[in-house]
């Protein structure tokens, strides 16, 4: 199971949304920002599902969007790139899933 020390460990930060009672994770990006969830919208607790990053600008206009594999795809983007940079930022925008 997922925790906030896995999350912390690479550079996301925690917030609760008291309206849809969940944790998300988040990390910031000069003035744009990325959420993390499941696929249902919900606070990603399983390494092995889809986490679905969600990319919005100071405003908290939606930018785009992109599911990762799972925990372990966003872990190595994450030890390529620092937290927070635009190379991380466009990384986890062209991330494509493997089709089967």
């Amino acid at each position: 199971m997922l925790t906030a020390a896995d999350f912390d460990k690479l550079g996301f930060w925690e917030d609760s949304t008291p309206e849809e009672n969940i944790t998300v994770y988040g990390m910031d990006f000069g003035t744009d920002y990325i959420m993390l969830t499941d696929d249902f919208g919900k606070t990603p607790l399983d390494a092995k599902k889809f986490i679905v990053v969600a990319a919005y600008d100071e405003a908290d206009c939606f930018l785009w969007g992109v599911e990762l594999k799972n925990f372990a795809a966003l872990k190595e983007l994450c030890a390529q790139y620092a937290p927070g940079s635009a190379e991380l930022f466009q990384a986890l925008k062209e991330y494509k899933l493997l089709k089967k």
